[in-house]
């Protein structure tokens, strides 16, 4: 119970630190193309119920919304969903835990988890009830900061040393073999995965954090070209392990539901 009243105290002071991380031109840029490149793991097909499993403040919802027609967003938080009502315009918001989901087994052809599994003390509690709500055949698309390279913890150590937030860092402890590992010990198949995230993600994706971009002339230019880096660091072998995150598409065995 007290990971739980930790985790809403967290996203209580968050709630601010979002509107400025989803707030300029040039973040909402890079957080569209995140969402494709999450969303490009799935076949749309609009009939299909979807969950956004811990959503936040809603900023995957809308790019469901022009896929899906059935679409429900879970948070713990209420305030998130709040938030996240005010830019919707027919996704269900669902106050929940992703640790003991309030809805029926086998109630979703398709979850994404977009970076919020790593906050719980136990993904694999999580990962066993995203089996249960996910039907049979059913695609499970997770987004997760990854431990993997030794360049990005010694960088992760570096802000966790300077910062004077109180976030959890405990975040970065999982390697993507892990992340794999726990999803398959629920009952998964792994379709694939891929390294996700290099120069663009700390300087486009969190404003809030790092600050250049906010004060840089030609921004917006300059956002496409560090997507267009961020491209070319993924096709390059050796070099692309060095990733923040990590983007893995899975699936549950059976017939129905598949994608």
């Amino acid at each position: 119970m007290s990971s739980v009243l930790d985790e809403i105290e967290l996203q209580r002071t968050l709630i601010a630190e979002k509107k400025i991380r989803y707030g300029f031109d040039f973040s909402q840029h890079y957080h569209e193309w995140y969402n494709r490149t999450i969303l490009e793991c799935l076949v749309p097909s609009p009939g299909h119920t979807v969950l956004d499993c811990g959503c936040g403040t809603g900023i995957l919802l809308p790019s469901l919304e022009k896929r899906y027609r059935r679409i429900v967003g879970l948070d713990l938080f209420i305030d998130n969903l709040l938030e996240a009502r005010t830019f919707i315009r027919r996704s269900r918001l669902l106050v929940g835990d992703i640790a003991a989901l309030p809805v029926a087994p086998q109630s979703f052809d398709h979850i994404i988890c977009r970076e919020s599994l790593h906050r719980l003390p136990d993904p694999r509690r999580a990962f066993r009830g995203l089996f249960d709500v996910l039907k049979d055949g059913g695609d499970l698309v997770i987004s997760e900061p990854i431990g993997d390279s030794r360049l990005v913890r010694f960088l992760k150590t570096v802000i966790k040393r300077r910062t004077t937030k109180h976030y959890k860092f405990s975040e970065w402890r999982y390697t993507s073999r892990e992340w794999i590992q726990m999803a398959q010990e629920a009952g998964f198949q792994t379709v694939r995965w891929f390294n996700f995230g290099y120069v663009a993600l700390p300087l486009l994706g969190y404003p809030d954090e790092s600050h250049v971009m906010r004060y840089t002339p030609l921004r917006m230019p300059l956002a496409s070209l560090l997507l267009r880096v961020d491209g070319v660091i993924a096709k390059i072998p050796r070099v692309n392990t060095h990733s923040w995150h990590a983007v893995f598409h899975f699936k549950k065995p059976g017939s129905s539901g598949s994608s």
